[in-house]
């Protein structure tokens, strides 16, 4: 190696890359429930009633973080999941099937998951992210690994920014209806996922 490529070597900084999952999630009960009773008392009858009302609202957040260091120009691994649900196992199992990045004839055993990092720093001082989902799995005939190119995501960040990469919104809408009352039920439930570059 020539006196210019060492320099150039040691010159190579890392960058710090994190990923940051953020839920939020709200919930709504309200109700109102009635009950009675008649009493009859020698030949008399007594009704009796009565009305109960509830409402009640939550609201929940949570947040957390994996990094890793990549040296500038190279990759690194994030490690998400080391063995995934057996459903989510299924849905890593069709879409490899379906991009044909596996034989029908294989069957996963256990399975996890990760994402390849890629980082190189621009001229201008901003930052090239690659990310690329991989999953890692164990089949009867032999372990192998899946980058999943197509579902790749290629981002110029700048330097500290957190950016948003994805996410996914659920809600929940329920009544039930009794003989004296009724239940209401409503939910939302938010998952923000974002990606932070940083050169050390």
């Amino acid at each position: 190696m020539t006196t210019r490529g060492i320099a150039g070597a040691q010159t190579r900084r890392n960058i710090k890359v994190v990923l940051e999952t953020r839920q939020s999630g709200t919930s709504n009960r309200q109700g109102i429930q009635g009950s009675g009773s008649v009493v009859v008392r020698n030949g008399t009858a007594r009704p009796s009633g009565r009305i109960a009302a509830g409402d009640r609202q939550t609201s929940v957040q949570r947040s957390s973080g994996i990094f890793t260091l990549v040296l500038d120009g190279s990759e690194s691994i994030l490690t998400v999941a080391t063995r995934v649900p057996q459903s989510d196992a299924a849905y890593y199992y069709n879409y490899a099937l379906g991009l044909g990045y596996i034989d029908r004839r294989v069957a996963f055993d256990e399975v996890g998951t990760s994402l390849r990092v890629g980082a190189e720093i621009l001229s201008d001082g901003q930052i090239r992210l690659r990310l690329t989902p991989r999953v890692s799995y164990f089949s009867i005939d032999r372990p192998a690994a899946i980058d999943f190119t197509e579902a790749a995501t290629d981002l110029i960040v700048h330097n500290g920014e957190a950016i948003p990469v994805g996410g996914t919104t659920s809600k929940l809408d329920e009544v039930t209806r009794q003989i004296l009352g009724y239940q209401s039920r409503s939910s939302t439930d938010e998952t923000n996922f974002t990606v932070t570059a940083t050169v050390q």
